[in-house]
């Protein structure tokens, strides 16, 4: 079989189109990286604080302060971004608990932190490895905007 230029050219062509409408690349569908909403609740204490921080795959972020007002935040730096998604990579949310939480202890602060349809409430009395470091970082994040 002979190929004219022309439908060389086609042939050529179609293929490009095809490899080009190949779907999500390795880098955007990463395991780990911060492409769903990634949400941490902070309550208890002795003073019953209640506030949290809600942010999305594009850095938007709302802080939910004391008096229970979710509101809009300045974006994320491209530092906390950065190591937003290095923390979250480096989670195993399938093999978190979904409760670790000290029943002796009073007057804790409880984190509650969502991510790809899992919770976990923990007070932190555990050392649950990197997801300490996430919860730290939200945190951060949190107490810089509000």
């Amino acid at each position: 079989m002979t190929l004219r230029p022309r439908g060389l050219l086609a042939l050529l062509v179609g293929a490009v189109l095809l490899t080009g409408c190949g779907g999500a690349s390795a880098s955007d569908t990463e395991s780990g990286s911060a492409t769903e909403t990634v949400s941490l609740r902070v309550s208890g204490g002795i003073a019953g604080v209640q506030r949290g921080i809600d942010v999305s795959p594009g850095g938007e972020v709302f802080v939910t302060g004391r008096g229970g007002a979710r509101e809009s935040a300045d974006p994320l730096s491209p530092a906390e971004s950065e190591e937003l998604d290095t923390l979250v990579a480096a989670v195993d949310f399938d093999d978190l608990p979904s409760r670790s939480v000290s029943e002796s202890s009073m007057d804790r602060f409880e984190y509650r932190l969502q991510y790809g349809g899992h919770t976990l409430v923990t007070d932190k009395s555990e050392d649950l490895g990197p997801v300490d470091d996430l919860i730290s970082h939200l945190n951060s994040c949190m107490q810089k905007r509000g």
